[in-house]
């Protein structure tokens, strides 16, 4: 009996001042339907580690700073792997010698086949070895994925971070998607496409919201669904983690 009193409360719906169930007949479909919260989050973001294990040389950005899709957000002091890859293209180098070499014994049946193919393979190996340390290489420096802010920084320069710690997390900036729980009874009328509205609790300002998602599938125990919308008017000042009651509209029949 807990259990069905507690799926009759979670899905009921605040129209108009008027409580209906699940069990009530469908609301009139110019009803205004409010109350439901929906919390805003970023279509992107992303925790950024390294698993170098070299100090930090720089952090350009703190915490709260905006930055630009392919700006540097770490740098590595990478010597080491430097002096590696150095040493790597040398042999790489003395390798190429070697095959040119035995191609031209080769021609003049002063090596075989296999002295050739053997020169060849080491060449091949050492030109593997020496794109491992460019990759690696490569990793020494962190370029921003996308436009966004800097969302917590827990590393600091001249640490050396553990793999498994994240140096910083970052989140978009420029597009902001709103999630909201409804009543899997409005499937019966909503619809990817169609306008809600929403009023953030933190900045007063109620903004449209276009629904660009419906969930895939309803939770039996709420008998919920989840919608996730983007904001289609100004969000300057609306951060991810802000949240607000919206408001639902059916269409007329």
């Amino acid at each position: 009996m807990k259990r069905i009193a507690a799926l009759i409360v979670s899905i009921q719906l605040a129209i108009g001042g008027t409580v209906f169930a699940a069990g009530d007949q469908q609301p009139d479909t110019n009803a205004v339907l409010q109350g439901l919260r929906g919390i805003v989050r970023a279509a992107d973001e992303a925790s950024i580690s390294s698993d170098l294990g070299f100090p930090i040389a720089s952090l350009p950005f703190k915490e709260g700073e905006s930055f630009s899709k392919g700006d540097v957000l770490a740098t590595f002091e990478c010597g080491d792997i430097q002096a590696q890859l150095k040493s790597a293209e040398a042999a790489l180098a003395a390798a190429q010698i070697a095959v040119a070499n035995d191609e031209r014994l080769a021609r003049s049946n002063a090596a075989g086949k296999f002295e050739v193919e053997l020169s060849r393979a080491k060449a091949n190996q050492a030109a593997g070895e020496a794109d491992a340390y460019r990759s690696k290489l490569g990793r020494c420096t962190i370029a921003a994925p996308f436009d966004g802010r800097i969302g917590a920084m827990p590393s600091h320069a001249h640490e050396t971070p553990e793999p498994s710690r994240p140096i910083m997390h970052i989140v978009a900036s420029n597009d902001l998607l709103i999630d909201v729980l409804v009543p899997s009874i409005w499937l019966r009328w909503l619809r990817s496409g169609e306008q809600f509205s929403m009023r953030i609790d933190e900045t007063t300002k109620t903004l449209p919201v276009d629904i660009i998602r419906i969930g895939a599938t309803v939770d039996p125990v709420s008998q919920t669904v989840k919608i996730t919308g983007r904001f289609s008017g100004d969000t300057t000042g609306v951060l991810p983690g802000m949240s607000g009651p919206t408001t639902f509209k059916p269409p007329g029949e």
